[in-house]
């Protein structure tokens, strides 16, 4: 693999369906590496399988290879790029376009005008040399301050959004990773609380076409953010962003998936600390996500629909951890049932939180009612399915442990079959 600048990339550092050096690799569980963007696309594109070993695979499944990605920074140099053939000038490290836009976000004497943030986004978004030498020259750095300032002015908020928005738009384009945004984040609440500001004050009334981008873009920064963020930091996250993010989930009309699936994963990362399950369940993250569920999952499952249960199924079984969200997927019509109907369907993953939701909702503080809908709706089935099927001997166990606890009421039950509690019990 030649570069630009006459060096050959190591084998190892090449992405087996880009064929090109990775920007943000991620490991797969078959050991094989990939970049983030491409796996991402080959699994939208309904594949469920490993490219390389043909083995199923899940997004799920992608773990950060952060000692890679550090090697691949070390082992290319500024002027090292892998371009295809033709590439535009704006590709070329001697274009003095990019030097000009670069000395203009930098400068220490004023702030970057919204045209420049704009057209640095669109050079970002052509080119990964452009990208990579903003990063390199601290544009990331300096565009996330420029926000964070713009977020405190509260007596002109109004005022700054086209500002913000700017803002938004070159970081997206940037594309960087948790890795590179954690050392920005640590205790930087006043980035925290202009993404708050974008996120609440976009929800809100009818958006337009660049209202409907920009939170798109805060929440695909939120996501990092709550990704690379501490405890500390993730606990002084206001119930006014849940419900924000939450809203998210709730407009499924202009939301594109990408989106979706970044609102998921943002509240998921900030169920990280135990102080916000409530605080998301309060702000109807469980029942928009069982929502979300049913209105994504079609007659055949394809890989855009897997990847959203993956991420519903993970969020549920954190909300599950405290009352709150053990209340929310039982009070909703079909919580119970749409959880069940996805075990055994989906992928390993997916199955671990399922059953681990369905666990916790009919846990031995769960009331006659639940007890009864769990074998109304098929959920005890499923669950002597689980103990028959190929499933990580910890799921099976959990599984088991519900059967045993309420198997005197569902014995008697004419929605399940007592010869199959009885084998399994």
């Amino acid at each position: 693999m030649e570069s630009s600048g006459g060096g050959t990339a190591p084998h190892h550092f090449v992405c087996p369906i880009s064929l090109q050096p990775m920007q943000d690799p991620v490991t797969a569980p078959t050991g094989i590496s990939y970049d983030r963007r491409a796996i991402e696309r080959w699994l939208a594109d309904g594949h469920a399988t490993c490219p390389v070993t043909g083995r199923p695979l899940a997004l799920a499944d992608l773990t950060p290879n952060h000692t890679l990605r550090r090697l691949i920074l070390s082992w290319e140099p500024a002027s090292t790029t892998v371009e295809p053939a033709g590439a535009p000038s704006s590709d070329r490290h001697d274009d003095p376009g990019l030097d000009a836009i670069v000395a203009k976000l930098m400068s220490p004497d004023s702030c970057p005008a919204d045209s420049v943030l704009r057209e640095a986004a669109v050079m970002a978004s052509l080119s990964g040399f452009a990208r990579r030498c903003m990063v390199r020259a601290g544009v990331l750095t300096r565009v996330l301050r420029l926000f964070a300032s713009c977020g405190k002015m509260k007596s002109s908020r109004a005022a700054m959004m086209p500002t913000l928005d700017a803002c938004l738009g070159l970081v997206d384009a940037l594309d960087v990773s948790a890795d590179e945004i954690r050392r920005l984040v640590v205790d930087n609440l006043a980035l925290v609380d202009a993404l708050t500001h974008v996120l609440v004050t976009l929800d809100s009334g009818s958006l337009s076409h660049g209202d409907v981008s920009t939170r798109e873009h805060a929440v695909r920064l939120l996501e990092s953010v709550t990704e690379a963020a501490d405890v500390a930091l993730l606990e002084r996250l206001r119930p006014e962003l849940f419900r924000a993010v939450t809203a998210v989930l709730r407009d499924r009309t202009t939301v594109s998936p990408g989106a979706t699936r970044a609102a998921l994963r943002a509240l998921l990362n900030a169920c990280g600390s135990g102080k916000n399950r409530a605080l998301v369940a309060e702000a109807g993250a469980a029942h928009e996500a069982i929502e979300l569920e049913l209105a994504s999952w079609p007659s055949s499952p394809g890989g855009s629909s897997r990847r959203v249960t993956e991420l519903v199924m993970a969020l549920l079984a954190r909300l599950c951890a405290c009352a709150e969200g053990r209340a929310a997927v039982a009070a909703h019509p079909a919580g119970i049932a749409v959880v069940a109907k996805r075990v055994l369907r989906v992928s390993a993953a997916a199955d671990a939180c399922a059953v681990r939701v369905l666990a916790a909702v009919c846990g031995r503080a769960a009331s006659p009612e639940v007890v009864r809908e769990m074998a109304r709706v098929g959920a005890v089935g499923k669950l002597c399915c689980v103990l028959q099927a190929d499933c990580d001997p910890d799921v099976k166990e959990t599984a088991r442990a519900v059967l045993r606890m309420h198997s005197g009421v569902w014995c008697g039950s004419p929605c399940v079959s007592a010869y199959l509690l009885s084998r399994y019990l």
